[in-house]
C-alpha cells in the first residue's frame, strides 16, 4: 500500500532509466553491467581528483570491463563472443570468460574455456568434485 505512487523504473543499456511502460527488450541488452557502472561512478569516482576509475565485473561466464572519468561513454555497436549488438549503450568491454569457465592445463600454460564449469557441480573449490575453473585460480596464493 504505500508504495501504490512510487514510480517502477528499469536500468536501460545506455544507463539511464526507463518507465515500465516505455521499457523494451532492446534496451535491456547490457542494462545489468550499465547498472554496474553507474553504481560504481556515483560511490567511488572523486570529482576533485578525478581520478578515472576502472570497473572489473566478473560473473560465472562472462567479464565486464569498463572506465568512468567524469562522464559516461556511450556507443551503439558492439560485439560480443562475436555477435554484434546494434543499440545505444555504455562502452562496456565484455569476455565470454567468467569465474566459471573452465581452466586447462597446455603446454604448461593456463587456458580457459570455452566450457564452463556450471553451477553444479562448479569449481573444484565447491567441494562437489567439479572442474578446475578460473575461481579456483583465484585462490591460489
Amino acid at each position: 500500500e504505500n508504495l501504490a505512487n512510487v514510480p517502477l523504473q528499469f536500468m536501460k543499456s545506455d544507463g539511464g532509466l526507463a518507465p515500465v511502460n516505455d521499457f523494451g527488450g532492446h534496451q535491456a541488452i547490457l542494462s545489468g553491467p550499465a547498472g554496474g557502472v553507474v553504481g560504481y561512478a556515483k560511490t567511488t569516482f572523486d570529482p576533485v581528483k578525478r581520478t578515472p576509475v576502472i570497473g572489473f565485473d566478473m560473473g560465472g561466464t562472462s567479464t565486464d570491463v569498463s572506465r568512468f572519468d567524469g562522464h559516461l561513454e556511450h556507443v551503439f555497436e558492439t560485439v560480443t563472443a562475436g555477435v554484434a549488438i546494434q543499440a545505444p549503450q555504455l562502452d562496456i568491454h565484455t569476455v565470454a570468460a567468467g569465474g566459471g569457465s573452465r581452466l586447462f592445463l597446455r603446454r604448461g600454460m593456463f587456458v580457459v574455456g570455452p566450457e564452463s564449469s556450471g553451477a553444479h557441480p562448479g569449481p573444484v573449490c565447491y567441494r562437489k568434485n567439479g572442474y578446475l575453473a578460473v575461481t579456483d585460480a583465484n585462490l591460489v596464493p
